[in-house]
């Protein structure tokens, strides 16, 4: 998968309102089986009620039935096979298509609109994390750059490491015992060469954890020559057999990667739930989060914890782009004129413009009492400095 940038979400952006409904459309294909005929009645049904609101206008109807069907081209290519979650934009009277295989399953939605519906866009843009997988045994390694929906593998290495002898006689059973002994330093330096080589490449990308699968022995005997830094960041392993020859990863990796999100996401919710007892800096709810987001007070090392997309309408002044999750046709602030917006999308978009990491995770009481939203802050107050270590659980 290619990964989604904010300019791809700016591109979808800059496009004019004002001339024409644009066709939102997201599609989770990470099902393969039965994708078709679970998507199509629910597509059905959408559609159906996009041409209710519609009726008796015959030229949108007219319209939306064009972009209905390039959508729905689009999620016959062959990339969907390939990808875990479709995002499609269409406004075929504007000129206008954009087609993105994800690499996160998106809930099914079609939505008609003037602007497009981005909101699982973005969600998918900052799931895009990126692990660094191993895969070992005695004498040959691989290592791959894995992230949801797409691997690549990065390096190989190999030893030339002695097969194991069986003992036939005294004379034998100390030639094997020198074999052994051999053999087992042959294998000692290939896992430090493998450790070396996971520390030079762990600077090169903003890697969230290493996953190491393989020979368990192998496994940790490289793990143990890792710096602790390194080895800290750890998040899975497991045995591999490479018996059947070179595996396919994606599969394997894919699985643990869910695992490693479910993990990851309970944990932030436990942070919020200890933060949120305690009054340590953390906002909670839609205006509160605004505030401290346009405040300054949700950058590096805070983030923000989101439920799935409510819907939430709020106010957004086009003059000084304050957000306001409570209707106003003027911005309190500056008297501007005010429009409707989605709330969770404009949270999401700017995050993304100001390097705030977005966490969307499953419903949770902890966050439902406050609105499905809270906010880890790296200072109480715009001006007060970041304490270190402010939001570990990151």
């Amino acid at each position: 998968m290619v990964e989604i940038s904010h300019d791809d979400v700016q591109m979808l952006l800059d496009h004019p309102k004002g001339q024409g409904m644009i066709v939102s459309c997201y599609a989770d294909t990470s099902v393969r089986e039965g994708f078709e005929r679970r998507w199509a009645p629910r597509l059905k049904q959408e559609a159906a009620a996009v041409e209710r609101r519609l009726a008796g206008d015959a030229q949108a109807l007219d319209r939306f039935a064009r972009d209905l069907a390039i959508v729905q081209d689009a999620l016959k290519d062959p990339a969907v096979a390939r990808a875990r979650g479709m995002a499609v934009f269409s406004a075929s009277a504007q000129g206008l298509f954009r087609a993105f295989a994800l690499g996160v399953p998106v809930p099914d939605r079609l939505v008609l609109d003037e602007a497009p519906y981005l909101v699982p866009l973005l969600e998918a843009m900052h799931r895009q994390h990126r692990y660094l997988v191993v895969l070992t045994d005695t004498h040959h390694g691989q290592l791959h750059e894995a992230a949801w929906g797409r691997t690549h593998l990065l390096q190989e290495l190999s030893a030339d490491v002695p097969r194991h002898q069986h003992s036939a006689g005294e004379r034998w059973g100390k030639q094997q015992a020198t074999i052994a002994r051999h053999r087992e330093d042959v294998v000692l330096h290939y896992c430090k060469a493998l450790a070396r080589a996971i520390e030079d490449l762990w600077p090169t990308a903003p890697f969230r954890g290493l996953i190491v699968l393989g020979d368990l022995r192998t496994v940790e005997t490289m793990c143990a020559a890792l710096p602790v830094a390194i080895a800290e960041r750890i998040v899975h392993r497991g045995r591999y057999s490479w018996a059947t020859g070179t595996p396919t990863v994606d599969a394997t990796v894919h699985d643990i990667l869910d695992a490693a999100r479910r993990d990851h996401d309970a944990r932030l919710v436990a942070e919020c739930d200890r933060r949120l007892r305690e009054h340590y800096l953390i906002a909670a709810g839609p205006q509160e989060v605004v505030n401290a987001l346009w405040n300054g007070q949700v950058g590096y090392p805070g983030y923000l914890v989101l439920e799935p997309d409510p819907g939430l309408t709020a106010a957004k002044c086009r003059t000084c782009a304050s957000v306001f999750t409570t209707p106003h046709e003027r911005c309190p602030a500056c008297r501007g004129a005010c429009e409707r917006v989605n709330l969770w999308q404009e949270i999401l978009l700017f995050a993304s413009r100001h390097h705030v990491p977005a966490h969307t995770v499953e419903r949770h009481p902890v966050l439902g009492v406050h609105g499905g939203i809270a906010a880890v802050l790296s200072r109480a107050e715009p001006w007060v400095p970041a304490p270190a270590g402010a939001a570990k659980a990151q």
